[in-house]
C-alpha cells in the first residue's frame, strides 16, 4: 500500500514538473528595472527572452524595437518620445507585452504609428497613452493581439491630416477593448481583417469612428461613437454582428449614423442611432436583419440607395425623426411579415388588441418628397397641417405614394430596456398632448372659418 502511494505521488510530481517545463519562457523571466540615464533600447538588446523591464519615471528618446518576448511596464510617468522619426515602438515578434507607458512623436511616414506590430502573435499592448503620432497602433497580419485600455490622439487639426487610431491591416483573431480615440481619421480602420472582436471602444471628433473594408467574421459591441463625420462605415464585408452599439450626433452635412455599402449577412441589433443627418442607409445590401434598435432624433431616420435584397427589419423603434425614410429605385417592406416596427408618426386602430396596427404604415409620404425636393420644408415638420395631410394618407392610400411601408406596424414602442422604456414612454405621453393640441387647434380653426362665412 505505502509503495503504491509512492509511485502515486513521483507520477504526480513528474506530471506538475512536465507542465511547468511547457509553460511560456515569461515565468522564469528576470526584472529589470532601469531609469532615464539608460538607454531602454539597450536593456532590451540586454534582456532575455522572458524578462521583465520596469521602466521609471522620465522620458526615454528615440524609438525602439523589441525583436524578442518581453514585457515592457512603465511606471505613472515614463514616457518614450520618438523625436518625430520612425514609429516609436516597433514588435516584430509573438507575446510582447507594452504596458504603462506614455508613447508620443513619431514619424509622419505612411505607417509610422505610436505601436507599430509586424505580424506576429499573442502580442498585448495594454493602459498606454499614445499621442502625437501618426497612427496610434498600427497591427500588419499578425493573429490574436490583445489591445486594451489605451488612450489615443493623433497630429494635425485636421482629420486628413491624421493617421487611425488603431489601424488593422489583415490580421485575425484580435481582440480590441475600452480603448479611447479622440481627434484622429477613423477611430479604428480595418481592412481584409477577419475574427475580429471591438468591445466598449469610444471614438470623438475623427472622420469616421470605425470603418471596416473587406471584413469578415467582425463582432461590434457596446462601442461609443459621438461627434465625428460618420459613426460607422462598412464596406464590402460580410458576417458583421453590431449590438449594443451607441452612435450618436454625426450631424455634418454628410453625417451618417450607420453607412452599410455593398455588404451581405449583416446584423444590427439593440443599438441607439441618435441625432445624426442621417441614421442608417443601406446601398447594395444583401441580407441585413436589422431588429430592436433605437433610431431617433435624426434628419433622416433609414436611407435606401440602390438595390437592396432579403433584408429584415423588426422591432425598431423610430422616433423624432425629421424625416422617418427615404429610398431611391424600389419600393421596400419594412417589416418580417408577423411583426413590424414602432413608427411615432403612425395613426391608427389596434382592433385585435395584438399590438399591431390594423392599417398599414407608409412612410413615402408626400411631406418626404417635399422635404427632399426643399429641404426649408423641415420648419413644417409636426404642424397641423403636415399632421392632417398625413393621416389623410394613412387612411385613404391613394394618396401619395408608398416607396417603403409596413403591413405589421407596432402600436407600442419597444421596450428594450428600463431606463429606455421609461424615456420612450414619456416622449409618447408628450407626443400625445401635442397630437391632440394640433388637431383640437385644426379643429378650431375650421369651426371659426366656417362661422366667418
Amino acid at each position: 500500500m505505502r509503495e503504491n502511494w509512492l509511485v502515486k505521488g513521483f507520477s504526480i510530481l513528474c506530471f506538475i514538473g512536465g507542465i511547468i517545463f511547457f509553460l511560456p519562457v515569461s515565468v522564469w523571466g528576470a526584472e529589470i528595472e532601469i531609469d532615464e540615464t539608460q538607454s531602454l533600447q539597450e536593456a532590451i538588446d540586454a534582456a532575455s527572452a522572458g524578462d521583465v523591464i520596469k521602466v521609471k519615471k522620465g522620458v526615454y528618446t528615440g524609438s525602439v524595437t523589441i525583436s524578442k518576448p518581453l514585457s515592457i511596464i512603465g511606471e505613472e510617468g515614463a514616457v518614450i518620445d520618438g523625436e518625430g522619426t520612425e514609429s516609436v515602438v516597433q514588435i516584430t515578434t509573438s507575446d510582447v507585452n507594452v504596458e504603462g507607458l506614455t508613447i508620443q512623436y513619431s514619424g509622419t511616414g505612411t505607417i509610422q504609428s505610436g505601436i507599430y506590430v509586424k505580424e506576429g502573435q499573442k502580442n498585448s499592448i495594454k493602459n498606454n497613452v499614445i499621442q502625437d503620432t501618426l497612427h496610434g497602433i498600427y497591427l500588419e497580419k499578425g493573429s490574436n493581439h490583445n489591445i486594451s485600455n489605451n488612450e489615443i490622439t493623433s497630429y494635425g487639426e485636421h482629420f486628413s491630416d491624421r493617421g487611425n487610431g488603431i489601424y488593422l491591416s489583415g490580421g485575425t483573431g484580435h481582440y480590441l477593448k475600452d480603448n479611447r480615440m479622440t481627434a484622429v481619421q477613423d477611430g479604428i480602420y480595418g481592412e481584409s481583417a477577419t475574427n475580429i472582436t471591438m468591445s466598449g471602444n469610444e471614438v470623438y471628433q475623427s472622420r469616421y469612428g470605425i470603418h471596416l473594408m473587406f471584413a469578415e467574421n467582425v463582432t461590434l459591441e457596446g462601442n461609443h461613437l459621438e461627434n465625428n463625420i460618420t459613426g460607422m462605415m462598412f464596406m464590402d464585408s460580410k458576417a458583421l454582428a453590431t449590438v449594443h452599439n451607441v452612435v450618436l450626433n454625426h450631424f455634418h452635412v454628410r453625417g451618417f449614423g450607420i453607412i452599410i455599402y455593398d455588404s451581405s449577412d449583416i446584423l444590427l441589433r439593440e443599438n441607439e442611432i441618435r441625432l445624426n443627418s442621417t441614421g442608417l442607409s443601406l446601398e447594395k445590401t444583401i441580407a441585413v436583419k436589422i431588429e430592436r434598435n433605437i433610431i431617433s432624433g435624426n434628419q433622416v431616420g433609414l436611407e435606401f440607395i440602390g438595390e437592396n435584397a432579403d433584408n429584415i427589419f423588426t422591432e425598431n423603434n423610430f422616433i423624432g425623426n425629421v424625416v422617418q425614410s427615404k429610398i431611391t429605385n424600389n419600393r421596400m417592406q419594412l417589416d418580417n411579415g408577423i411583426k413590424g416596427n414602432y413608427w411615432d408618426d403612425y395613426n391608427s386602430f389596434d382592433v385585435t388588441g395584438d399590438g399591431i396596427g390594423d392599417l398599414t404604415y407608409k412612410a413615402g409620404s408626400l411631406y418626404d418628397q417635399l422635404l427632399e425636393k426643399e429641404p426649408y420644408w423641415q420648419f413644417f415638420f409636426e404642424s397641423p397641417t403636415i399632421k392632417l395631410w398625413s393621416k389623410a394618407e394613412t387612411l385613404f392610400p391613394s394618396i401619395g405614394v408608398a416607396d417603403v411601408y409596413d403591413e405589421n406596424p407596432l402600436v407600442e414602442p419597444v421596450a428594450l430596456s428600463k431606463e429606455t422604456s421609461t424615456e420612450q414612454g414619456t416622449r409618447n405621453i408628450g407626443s400625445l398632448i401635442i397630437g391632440l393640441s394640433f388637431l383640437w387647434f385644426s379643429i378650431l380653426l375650421i369651426v371659426t372659418g366656417r362661422r366667418f362665412t
